[in-house]
């Protein structure tokens, strides 16, 4: 029986270590435990020591070698739930992201290719804009599409470009601001613009605009003035400011100062500090064309240009001479300066009664100036005849007593009076015209030493007298009515 009992154990023994090993749990593992320690029928674990196999006893009496120790250790049982569903978002969550980043993707893939079409064609019609603004620019620098005809323009002093532009593109003359601006800055011709009104074609090129509004002689603001010989500097300037050319005050400036002695019949002027103008007398007689609001340094300059092409550069033949010859050379064969011709003419200007007279009146006062190497006495034995006692010189620069400012009109004596001063004036006081200066340098051959006129009336024309001496004189007086 006991062989018998012995084999059953060790089947037991080993069915137990086969499901131990497969799905034994520690709540098993402690009943089976208490169950063969507890029970009353089983024998003894030191009572039967010795008939277990040694298997059996490492496991029953609680020891475990190496072997048992690495079994148990290795075995892994089931997961916890906890750390199941730890495991599962883990998963998911991958899972999750990567299908995000697949999302991500295609949508930067379609966005990016939106955005591009997008952007294509924004600059596609950036591109077209642009080209046709700049076509536009383009036809209007070369005046292309724009309807012929012609725009009054006034452009004022010191116009910018600005300026410039605004009147042209308000007068329809340009279509584009822009253009125009950067063409004059391109071209530099964003300064030079003629002041004045102009007359100007509106499909000019802008070359062609800027160089005609550049131009004084395109202007139409053309004031016509006629300046009668005789006329004193302050004449002119009444005259210049009635026609809106310069101002009066001005004028008379200038004509007083040092601006202009890049003309060399004016920089030998030696004594200008004796003269009321010292321009007086070189402002030509003739027809001008002025603009209105014209610079005054230009305006003198038409004068003194003329009075220059008058006497230094005109020829003519002239008795006396085998050529042709100027003013200028005339004077110095007859011994007179220039400036000593030019102050003879315009007291002959001013005191003769018409051309033929001023002949006269030239021969008369050339034989007073001859009487200076004498002391004024002619060959007749009278006296004083040096001074030339001309009515004309005794207010200047005024033309009457009456012009004379009140507050200086009682005791005034103007610095230019031949009843006070002997010989010429400092300097001419009038600009004379060119009959006046032949007659200064080719008087008629008298004795005459005396003059006057009988004043013209509308029946009658002015008549002159000429006298040799002074009784002759006072009897041409009281036929002249003068006394």
């Amino acid at each position: 029986m006991s062989e018998e009992l012995e084999r059953k154990r060790q089947e037991k023994v080993a069915n137990f270590k086969i499901n131990f090993g497969d799905a034994i749990t520690p709540e098993e593992k402690e009943i089976s435990s208490n169950t063969v320690q507890g029970d009353d029928t089983a024998p003894s674990a030191q009572a039967n020591n010795n008939a277990v196999p040694s298997e059996f006893q490492d496991i029953t009496s609680g020891e475990s070698n190496d072997n048992d120790d690495s079994e148990l250790n290795s075995y892994s049982g089931p997961p916890e739930k906890g750390n199941e569903i730890k495991n599962i978002d883990k998963k998911s969550l991958r899972k999750a992201k990567r299908t995000d980043k697949k999302r991500a993707k295609r949508k930067a893939k379609k966005n990016r290719i939106i955005f591009r079409v997008v952007w294509i064609t924004m600059i596609l019609f950036v591109s077209i804009m642009i080209g046709e603004f700049l076509m536009v620019g383009v036809n209007d620098v070369l005046g292309v599409g724009r309807e012929e005809g012609k725009a009054t323009i006034t452009v004022p002093a010191n116009a910018d470009i600005d300026k410039i532009t605004d009147i042209l593109y308000q007068n329809h003359v340009i279509n584009t601001k822009w253009s125009f601006k950067l063409f004059a800055t391109l071209t530099k011709a964003t300064s030079g613009f003629t002041q004045g009104t102009f007359d100007v074609d509106t499909n000019k090129d802008y070359q062609a605009l800027i160089n005609y509004m550049q131009s004084d002689m395109n202007r139409i603001d053309v004031v016509t003035l006629q300046f009668q010989e005789g006329l004193t500097v302050e004449q002119f300037a009444k005259k210049l400011e009635n026609g809106k050319v310069c101002s009066a005050e001005e004028f008379l400036e200038k004509c007083n100062s040092n601006d202009f002695d890049d003309y060399e019949f004016i920089k030998n002027i030696k004594n200008s500090s004796d003269r009321y103008y010292k321009l007086e007398g070189y402002l030509f007689p003739d027809t001008y064309d002025f603009f209105i609001d014209e610079d005054v340094d230009d305006v003198i300059r038409k004068f003194l240009a003329n009075y220059r092409r008058k006497v230094y550069a005109t020829k003519s033949r002239t008795d006396g001479f085998e050529k042709k010859v100027t003013i200028a050379e005339r004077a110095e064969k007859s011994g007179m300066t220039m400036e000593e011709v030019l102050t003879l003419a315009s007291l002959i200007q001013a005191e003769a009664a018409n051309t033929e007279d001023m002949y006269m009146v030239s021969s008369i006062l050339h034989n007073r100036l001859d009487t200076i190497k004498t002391g004024g006495v002619n060959k007749n034995g009278e006296q004083g005849l040096a001074y030339l006692q001309l009515d004309s010189t005794k207010y200047y620069p005024y033309a009457s007593l009456s012009d004379v400012p009140s507050s200086i009109r009682s005791n005034y004596k103007s610095k230019y009076s031949t009843y006070e001063y002997d010989g010429l004036p400092a300097g001419p006081i009038c600009n004379p015209g060119m009959e006046a200066i032949q007659a200064a340098l080719s008087p008629e051959a008298t004795d005459y030493y005396y003059f006057c006129h009988k004043v013209a009336t509308d029946e009658e024309p002015a008549v002159a007298y000429y006298a040799k001496t002074m009784d002759d004189h006072l009897e041409n007086l009281r036929k002249a009515g003068l006394m």
